[in-house]
């Protein structure tokens, strides 16, 4: 398997551990970050194929943050996943509406986590 690189962007601990875990023991690179000021800093610097967003971030929320990031040409090709505990259909829809590729409940469900992650960087 090709390395794949993953930003999650999470302000949690434990859903940050579980899904970074998961992951890395399917061979999937890792990047952390816990706010949009410093996921903004670290796709200046690494090549990501997808980006795990957290929607309730301190600060910056995860629409603003994926608004900033899909703007910026140099990151078009990035893959960006919303990753939220709001999953009513009007959330998910709110979502889709604002371009995010996908989304992925929380609490994560491993087996279609993982599932999910390689097909969309399959596509990147």
């Amino acid at each position: 398997m090709d390395n794949k690189t993953v930003l999650i962007v999470e302000d949690n601990p434990l859903n940050m551990k579980l899904a970074a875990d998961v992951l890395e023991l399917n061979g999937f690179a890792v990047v952390k970050a816990t706010d949009g000021e410093t996921a903004l800093q670290l796709i200046k610097s690494h090549p990501f194929q997808l980006i795990l967003l957290d929607i309730h971030l301190p600060g910056m929320d995860g629409f603003e943050l994926f608004q900033r990031i899909h703007d910026d040409p140099a990151c078009a090709h990035i893959r960006i996943v919303a990753l939220t505990a709001s999953a009513m259909r009007e959330d998910e829809e709110r979502i889709r509406q604002a371009g995010f590729h996908d989304y992925i409940a929380k609490p994560i469900e491993v087996k279609s986590f993982i599932q999910k992650v390689r097909t969309l960087t399959a596509q990147a």
